[in-house]
């Protein structure tokens, strides 16, 4: 069968990490990109498995090239842990200062900085750091420093105001394979401490295959008893760069369809979520907040979607309480959009999302349903530039500042290169 293609784009040399040409093919069964180093050797990697999936994805193009939103800045080149899970492998990255984080907050005022680096606890000067950042920050944490109510305390009073929670379950077996230890008792005793400071939190779960995959039952349903802190779920699946325990590689479609068997929701529900999203975005998008374009807008690497809980306990989609086919046929569709938007979610969750993207104190706390981020990152023999355009996510690192996968995928292949 002769291989269709499906787009041209450009991509990153495995020789030289330099752009060169690629396209992407469906070859009957997988979408592909097929690429050609600068000595001829070609390329040829899994994209995604569900080409209607695939072509829904790029098909919605949104943001061509999306501005800097959220700036992931490098302050800790050292770790407590030794997780086999990590994409920051090496921990000799130059850290940055007190004054580069200075900098970088006066500069992009309307950006969310993520604190982050192998372990950013293990910084000394962290409560300074925070104190520079406090008015829109987040800490990214595996948490075992905040085990300490007192630290948590102190962390707060000098202006802790999020954090990005690592939890990947709820028994130990995991933590031993991917991160090194017993650590749940720890973890959890955090997660108590972080709740009593009412700090808003967004956990974020790693999923290998044969590990932890069942544990996104497990994980949704500790968000719903204890929204009162919780804001959301990211999951994300292992891409092969730094230590990623040559994990088979989770497509796009493959985690969603995991995450809809857990919860015993229909695949076709969440995906009618997602284009009912794009169809408000396209129809208010001069209206709308620029974070709520970059959080639900269409990425091939990042997919989001709403849980909501029913009274019997089960979990249900607000995919299903909307009429795609009502909406497209409606001769006032913008009236249409937002009688289907109060239908599916209620007034009180889009005060709370609103307050989210806004970066603003959450006054309304709405249990029954909660926001789940999917993320699937490229590695160097699949990443689309052209994708990778799309996303608001940079790295700040080494003094440099590059698109967030970009710069980890780079930096991991120089350092494996240096150590062999």
């Amino acid at each position: 069968m002769t291989a269709e293609i499906l787009k041209l784009t450009k991509s990153l040399s495995p020789l030289t990490l330099k752009t060169i040409d690629a396209k992407i093919i469906f070859d009957g069964e997988n979408i592909c990109m097929v690429k050609k180093d600068e000595e001829g050797r070609e390329y040829k990697t899994l994209v995604e498995k569900d080409k209607e999936l695939y072509l829904l994805f790029t098909k919605l193009t949104g943001e061509s090239s999306a501005k800097k939103q959220f700036i992931s800045a490098y302050v800790s080149s050292k770790c407590n842990l030794n997780c086999q899970v990590c994409y920051e492998r090496y921990g000799n990255n130059k850290e940055v200062s007190l004054e580069e984080i200075k900098e970088l907050s006066e500069k992009y005022k309307n950006c969310r900085i993520g604190v982050t680096g192998m372990e950013p606890t293990c910084r000394e000067d962290i409560f300074e750091l925070i104190k520079i950042v406090r008015n829109n920050h987040s800490l990214v944490t595996n948490g075992i420093k905040l085990a300490s109510l007192e630290y948590v305390q102190k962390l707060k009073m000098h202006g802790l105001k999020r954090t990005c929670f690592s939890l990947n379950g709820f028994n130990d077996e995991i933590y031993q394979k991917m991160n090194g230890g017993n650590l749940l008792e720890t973890k959890l005793k955090a997660l108590k401490n972080i709740e009593l400071e009412k700090i808003d939190t967004l956990l974020s779960a790693t999923i290998a295959r044969s590990i932890n995959e069942d544990q996104i039952l497990p994980l949704v349903e500790f968000c719903f008893g204890h929204r009162s802190f919780i804001i959301g779920l990211r999951i994300r699946t292992l891409a092969q760069m730094g230590k990623h325990l040559n994990s088979e590689q989770i497509c796009m479609s493959e985690l969603i369809e995991l995450a809809a068997n857990s919860l015993s929701i229909s695949k076709a529900d969440i995906i009618t979520e997602f284009c009912f999203i794009q169809a408000f975005i396209e129809k208010f998008s001069k209206i709308l907040p620029k974070g709520f374009k970059d959080h639900y807008g269409v990425k091939l690497c990042s997919f989001v979607f709403n849980v909501l809980k029913e009274s019997d306990g089960g979990y249900s989609s607000p995919g299903l309480r909307i009429d795609l086919d009502n909406i497209n046929k409606s001769k006032f569709k913008s009236f249409s959009l937002f009688y289907y938007l109060i239908r599916a979610y209620g007034p009180f969750i889009l005060i709370e999302t609103a307050l989210h993207v806004l970066n603003l104190r959450r006054f309304i706390v709405q249990k029954k349903i909660l926001n789940i981020t999917l993320k699937c990152w490229p590695n160097l023999y699949n990443i689309d530039l052209a994708e990778m355009n799309k996303c608001p996510h940079v790295y700040y690192k080494n003094g440099e500042m590059e698109k967030f996968c970009i710069s980890n995928i780079k930096d991991s292949v120089k350092k494996e290169r240096i150590i062999k």
